[in-house]
C-alpha cells in the first residue's frame, strides 16, 4: 500500500507494530535467510556477539597491519580503535572533500530486508562516500529488520512522524549491491578507466538481542523501531542525556547492570513513554520486572522496587510533608532525582497509565 500524509496515524501504527511482531517471532528463520541473500550478492556476512567480537572481527578485516586510514559514521566509536596506532581516523568532511583517502568506512544500518537482501541507512553523513573507499564496513543490530519492503516503508513513515513529523527521511540509502570505484590512477581518458568492486562487509551484531529475546516479558522491547519518542518525553532523560527509557530496559538484561543498580537511578516510572511508543511497549510494566530482579540479585532490602509497583500509593505521597519525607527517604542519596521531584508541583506518574492499570493497582 501507498502511504500518503492522509492515512489514520493509529492504522500506520497498527501495521508498524504487526510488522516487527512477524518478524521478531519469527527470527530465528529469518536471519538465516537474510544472510544468504547478502551473500547471493557477494556481501562478506560476519556474527558479532559483543563489541569486542566486532571490534576483533574488524582488525582482523584492515588490509594493513600497521597503518589503516578509516571513515567513521557510526553514533559512538568503540574505544579500542582510539587506542591503537594501527588506526588513523579520518573525517566524513575529509574524505568527501578529497582532503583525505580512507581505505575503510565504518557504518551502521538502520534496517535490514529480509525479501530482497538490502540494507538501508538513513540520514547518514558518508551519502557521498560508498564509492571513495576500498572497503565498506556496515553493522546492523539483529533485531533490525523487517520481513518484507512493504513494511519498511510503514515503519520508515512512523518512525520520521515522530522524530521530524515530516513525511519521510530527508535520505534513505538502500544498498542492494556492491558498489563500483574508480581507480584514478588508472584513468586514461573521459570514457576510459579501470574500475574495482568495493568490498562490502556486514557485521550481524547480536548485543544481548538472542538473551532479550529468550524472555517472554523483555522480547517486547525488540519492537521498537527507533523514534526516538520515548526519550523525547522521559524527564530523567531530558535531566542527564544519559539513559532513553529503551536503552536501560535493555541493558538492564545483563547481569552487571542489574548489579550496578543502575535502572534505580534512571527512571522514574511515570509512565510517559507507555503512552507515546507507536509499537506498545509496555516501559513501565518492563523496568518494574527488572527493578525486583535486581533487587534480588543486589539483596536489595530497601523496598525500593516494592514501592514503584504500586503507583498509587506513591501519588497520594505527593503532597505536603509526605512529599518532602518520601522523597527524603527515596532519593536523599541521588540528588539529581531528589531536585527534579522537589521543583515537580503534580503527582508523580502519568494518570492516564494509571487509569489503564487500575485492575492492578487494588
Amino acid at each position: 500500500m501507498e502511504i500518503s500524509q492522509n492515512v489514520d496515524l493509529e492504522f500506520i501504527k497498527t501495521r508498524a507494530y504487526i510488522a516487527r511482531h512477524s518478524y521478531i517471532e519469527d527470527m530465528g528463520n529469518q536471519l538465516p535467510a537474510f544472510e544468504k541473500k547478502l551473500m547471493g550478492k557477494n556481501f562478506k556476512v560476519y556474527w558479532a556477539s559483543t563489541q569486542d567480537d566486532l571490534v576483533s572481527m574488524m582488525f582482523e578485516l584492515f588490509p594493513n597491519k600497521l597503518y589503516n586510514r578509516i571513515c567513521f559514521d557510526i553514533p559512538k566509536i568503540p574505544e579500542n580503535f582510539s587506542n591503537t596506532k594501527v588506526v588513523q581516523k579520518i573525517s566524513v568532511a575529509e574524505l568527501e572533500n578529497g582532503q583525505a583517502n580512507a581505505n575503510i568506512l565504518v557504518t551502521q544500518a538502520d534496517f535490514g530486508v529480509v525479501e530482497t537482501g538490502s540494507l538501508v541507512l538513513l540520514n547518514k553523513n558518508c551519502k557521498n562516500c560508498f564509492n571513495l573507499v576500498t572497503n565498506i564496513f556496515i553493522i546492523l543490530d539483529i533485531s533490525k529488520l523487517v520481513n518484507k519492503l512493504s513494511e519498511l516503508e510503514t515503519i520508515l513513515y512512523l518512525r520520521s512522524f515522530y522524530q521530524t513529523e515530516k513525511f519521510l527521511p530527508e535520505d534513505v540509502k538502500i544498498i542492494n549491491r556492491p558498489f563500483m570505484r574508480i581507480e584514478k590512477s588508472k584513468i586514461v581518458g573521459l570514457d576510459e578507466f579501470e574500475s574495482q568492486e568495493v568490498q562490502i562487509h556486514v557485521f550481524l551484531y547480536d548485543n544481548g538481542v538472542t538473551k532479550i529475546l529468550s524472555d517472554s516479558k523483555l522480547r517486547n522491547s525488540l519492537y521498537c523501531i527507533g523514534c526516538g519518542k520515548c526519550k523525547s518525553v522521559c524527564p530523567v532523560y531530558n535531566y542527564t542525556k544519559e539513559h532513553s527509557p529503551i536503552d536501560l530496559v535493555k541493558a538492564n538484561c545483563f547481569e552487571e547492570e542489574r548489579l550496578a543498580g543502575n535502572i534505580f537511578k534512571s527512571t522514574l516510572l511515570c509512565g510517559n513513554c507507555d503512552q507515546v511508543c507507536p509499537v506498545q511497549v509496555p516501559f513501565t510494566d518492563l523496568l518494574i520486572s527488572e527493578m525486583q530482579m535486581s533487587r534480588k540479585e543486589r539483596k536489595d532490602n530497601s523496598g525500593h522496587a516494592k514501592v514503584f509497583a504500586k503507583r498509587k500509593k506513591l501519588n497520594k505521597m505527593s503532597k505536603g510533608l509526605n512529599r518532602y519525607f518520601f522523597l527524603k527517604k527515596q532519593y536523599g542519596a541521588n540528588r539529581m532525582l531528589y531536585n527534579y521531584f522537589k521543583n515537580q508541583k503534580g503527582a508523580f506518574y502519568n494518570l492516564k497509565w494509571l487509569q489503564e492499570h487500575q485492575e492492578n493497582e487494588q
